[in-house]
């Protein structure tokens, strides 16, 4: 055989549907459909996305495949090539599943599906078992019986999965796998022939995968009057339509659902038919946009952002003229979330009289690129909405950041001069219990500072580091503490560009500032650790009592010998550093021996 003629044939084995003699869960009285491989030519295979979708086109039974990968984890693959489906290369089974999972496994596909990744099988199960529907399962790796039984009966789905492939461990550990008999007919086949089969006690599936009929709805229509059990398909939705279950009509059945009635079953129509990917749905959600119940407005935006392919920029800019005012908000929170490059329509909607528009159009402004001058976002930093100011906020740091360095950060000390005097004011009064009414403007604050926290993180690093560490490291007792907490997380990833800052609040004398400092330099990384070691034999001892708890749990061994000398020079903080070198010495996994 030829090279050529030798990967044709290769790629025939790849690409055939993995055929049975036996079923467990094929039901008489209705012809069911088995789609194979998932919706394969909907979406990319082997996918949670399209193991859900096929079952949503009404496909009883859906075939997956398993393998077992480097670190013994079960996940859906057909034919071990990483080259196929994915941008990595070499195999499925020599590959663990942490780096499996960094791997886009529906950009092969199209760029519309760019963000699907490799399942786990337990995952696939859980999301057959939510949809009602069975499994056929192809079983690629031998000797996995034990921990794929495991997951299907830890799920409830053991009597609801044909075993195939390699599955002669399945049998002897479950006996009562794959009881009945099934047989497959090729299209055309006739009512005598099903007949034949059936009084032989077997399931008759006509196949329709993997071969020319794989679209030939008149040819499944042929088989199902021919009185076959079961169609087995690739397309999902021309075997519905052939078994005389189409997707259309449920599909007008949700948009009927979505469109009036109680809002908890409407926002679940809305859900379940965001799901049905593309599918002709877009016009129910570009109307529903327009309702006036935001939570239905909303609920469409969602719909229309998740959607593949993607919605139209201009879909969400047309909303934008609407009337309704839930309209104007969610396309604006659409655009935002999506980045799409709409400054001009933003800017407009900043003259909109609705607080919820202003704030949305604003956030937006924080997510997408382009060209916003400083005037069109300065004054709503004085709005009288704490939301309107927070996002003013978030925008103005992404367009203008060298303004945003003083206007947000008088912004927030703002804030808090609020909060600590209404905090004394509670204080003077004996307040000790606080109304609804009292509640409400402090939880609204605590919203916008953390928003405001946000813009901060996100000017230019050194701009972003001495403001967070002004912030992580002031004492507070008020309602603004959360802020300074917030500022303090930030700052992990930061500090290593000035660690004097972190060091030199180790002094403070309140506590929660030098916890805040020290779990800073603990989180920040080798980076710090010089300057920790020159400043240590020259801190007071509270403060060297700090560095040395973080030089152990840095496991930091270059320290061991000024250690050993601040041990040997006197009793301050010699159990300490007993502790921290015996850390040091554990956390060097060196477990050989010269």
């Amino acid at each position: 055989m030829n090279i050529a003629r030798h990967l044709a044939h290769l790629f025939l084995l790849l690409l055939a549907p993995a055929i049975s003699a036996h079923a467990g869960i094929l039901q008489r009285g209705k012809v069911q459909l088995i789609c194979h491989r998932t919706a394969n030519r909907d979406m990319p295979e082997n996918t949670l996305e399209s193991l859900a979708l096929a079952a949503r086109m009404g496909c009883n039974i859906v075939e997956i495949d398993i393998r077992k990968t480097a670190d013994g984890q079960l996940v859906l693959n057909h034919d071990d090539f990483l080259e196929r489906l994915t941008g990595g290369m070499g195999t499925v089974e020599l590959t663990s599943y942490d780096e499996l999972r960094l791997l886009d496994t529906g950009a092969w596909m199209g760029e519309r599906f760019t963000g699907m990744r490799i399942p786990r099988f337990e995952d696939a199960v859980q999301v057959a078992r939510e949809q009602g529907i069975g499994l056929y399962l192809d079983i690629k790796t031998k000797g996995i019986a034990p921990p794929l039984l495991e997951i299907l009966e830890r799920e409830g789905m053991l009597e609801r999965v044909v075993f195939g492939g390699e599955w002669d461990d399945v049998r002897a550990l479950y006996p009562n796998a794959n009881h009945d008999a099934v047989a497959y007919l090729n299209p055309g086949c006739n009512a005598t022939q099903v007949t034949a089969l059936q009084r032989q006690g077997k399931f008759v599936v006509a196949n329709f995968s993997a071969n020319a009929y794989e679209m030939n709805l008149e040819a499944m229509r042929a088989a199902v009057a021919a009185g076959v059990d079961a169609l087995n398909v690739d397309y999902p939705r021309l075997g519905a339509e052939a078994v005389g279950r189409p997707v259309e009509a449920k599909l007008a059945e949700l948009a009927r659902t979505a469109s009036d009635g109680p809002i908890a079953a409407r926002l679940a129509a809305i859900r379940e038919l965001s799901h049905f990917m593309g599918l002709p749905t877009q016009d129910v959600f570009v109307r529903l946009l327009r309702d006036p119940d935001d939570r239905i407005s909303r609920a469409a935006a969602v719909a229309l952002v998740v959607a593949r392919p993607a919605t139209p920029t201009q879909v969400y800019i047309d909303a934008g003229s609407s009337p309704q005012k839930t309209a104007r908000r969610n396309a604006a929170w659409a655009i935002g979330i999506t980045g799409a490059p709409a400054p001009g329509f933003l800017l407009s909607l900043l003259h909109d009289n609705d607080p919820d528009v202003l704030k949305e159009a604003l956030l937006a402004l924080s997510r997408c690129p382009g060209e916003v001058p400083a005037e069109a976002i300065l004054p709503f930093l004085t709005s009288g909405a704490p939301p309107v100011r927070a996002a003013a906020a978030l925008a103005l740091a992404r367009h203008q950041p060298q303004i945003a360095v003083t206007a947000v950060m008088d912004l927030l000390r703002r804030d808090e001069e609020q909060a600590a005097r209404e905090h004394d004011e509670q204080l003077r009064s004996g307040t000790r219990h606080l109304t609804p009414e009292q509640i409400r403007p402090i939880v609204e604050a605590y919203r916008e500072q953390m928003k405001l926290i946000q813009a901060l993180a996100s000017l230019p690093p050194e701009d972003a580091l001495s403001l967070l560490a002004s912030q992580a490291f002031r004492q507070v007792a008020d309602y603004s503490q959360v802020t300074a907490v917030v500022a303090g997380y930030q700052l992990w990833d930061r500090i290593a560009a000035d660690p004097a800052l972190a060091i030199q609040a180790l002094r403070s004398t309140n506590v929660e500032v030098a916890d805040r400092a020290e779990w800073a330099l603990v989180k920040a990384g080798t980076s710090v650790l010089p300057q920790l070691r020159q400043a240590l034999p020259l801190s007071d001892p509270p403060s060297q009592a700090r560095i040395i708890r973080i030089l152990g749990w840095q496991g930091d061994h270059e320290s061991l010998p000024l250690l050993r000398k601040l041990q040997e020079s006197g009793p301050q903080n010699k159990v300490l550093i007993a502790w921290a070198i015996e850390k040091i010495e554990v956390l060097r996994f060196q477990p050989w021996t010269n």
